[in-house]
């Protein structure tokens, strides 16, 4: 006998499809760990059988079904970032009348192709609790955003600009442009930049152009040999990225960051090869962490508004499900340059207390 929707277990797809349960716990959980294709059989007879996984809160009847969410996307980031765009979000929907489910996702591991994008937003698209989506650092794709539209579904990317959904973004272009063009304003000269691959997410990309267009502007030739591609933001990767840069170039006189944990690893090596900060070798982190105003020395970096971003994205996205208002709307923030003894050795040090 046929079983009924509300009946169906992770255990008969998983005998209906041929495979382990934890195969269909990952493939629909898009953990990684199996291959697409049979990622895609699992999917469809998931989907035919009526099974669909749900959130655990939602299995122990912590929520009603009549209810409405905002999906919020976070794709792989800092704590710090997260945590300042998250309390810019909340301060909006408190009182909406809506509730946010969160996703955390790994770019590496779980979405590091556009089909798995696509995957991950069709079952947001069958779940029609979901009133609409923030994306976080995850860049999605117009033809996917078109997709989640035509579903009812709006999006509103933060620091990631579409010509199709909405997005409130920092304009990264501009932030590493000030950043390069005060290191060339202190006579350096070999600037060299350490961050994630400009082809992994728009925002490195911008922030590449920034810095090439600083360099431009006052006749300095780009030299692809100064970049060191470094993704996991992990301490000892980015010790050893600084390693590399500064055996291929000796020269190099100055090192922007993609954030100020990558610039914090770097001094660290930087110290350990003997190089003075910032007599022989400048640093500029990205992020403006707490821990930047007392590490050795202290780091100049770039304030990005991490709370007006989450507060702006989930205004514009509360304001398009009230509306049903769907249209391109684009909102653009400054960061602002932070300036410490790791690029200018005499300025006084900021008091604590």
């Amino acid at each position: 006998m046929k079983k009924s929707n509300g009946s169906i277990t992770i255990a008969d797809v998983a005998r209906e499809a041929g495979v382990s349960s934890a195969a269909v716990s990952k493939a629909l959980n898009n953990r990684g760990g199996i291959s697409l294709p049979v990622q895609r059989k699992i999917e469809k007879i998931a989907q035919r059988m009526g099974y669909s996984p749900y959130i655990k809160a939602r299995q122990s009847g912590m929520y009603a079904s009549t209810l409405k969410y905002i999906g919020v996307i976070y794709a792989s980031a800092g704590e710090h970032l997260t945590r300042d765009i998250q309390n810019g979000v909340d301060s909006v929907l408190h009182d909406s009348g809506l509730y946010e489910l969160r996703y955390s996702l790994n770019l590496q591991s779980q979405m590091y192709s556009e089909e798995r994008k696509s995957i991950f937003l069709e079952k947001i698209m069958q779940d029609k609790s979901i009133a609409g989506l923030i994306s976080v650092f995850l860049n999605i794709s117009d033809s996917n955003i078109a997709r989640l539209h035509k579903s009812g579904v709006p999006v509103v990317l933060l620091n990631n600009k579409s010509d199709c959904g909405m997005s409130v973004y920092i304009d990264n272009v501009e932030a590493s442009y000030d950043a390069t063009k005060e290191l060339i304003g202190l006579g350096r000269r070999k600037i060299g930049i350490i961050m994630p691959s400009e082809s992994t997410e728009n925002v490195w990309a911008q922030r590449l152009e920034g810095y090439k267009k600083a360099l431009a502007e006052n006749k300095i030739s780009y030299d692809p040999y100064l970049m060191v591609s470094e993704t996991s933001f992990q301490l000892k990767e980015s010790a050893l990225a600084t390693v590399e840069l500064v055996e291929r170039e000796p020269a190099v006189d100055a090192i922007i960051y993609g954030s100020d944990v990558q610039a914090y690893a770097g001094m660290e090596a930087l110290k350990e090869m003997k190089k003075r900060i910032p007599e022989d070798i400048a640093v500029v982190g990205f992020d403006d962490m707490t821990f930047s105003r007392i590490s050795d020395p202290p780091l100049s970096s770039v304030r990005q508004p991490m709370f007006e971003m989450g507060r702006e994205g989930a205004k514009m996205l509360v304001e398009a499900i009230k509306e049903k208002d769907f249209s391109n709307k684009i909102v653009k923030l400054k960061s602002k340059m932070i300036l410490r003894q790791s690029t200018h050795k005499n300025l006084p040090k900021e008091k604590l207390i």
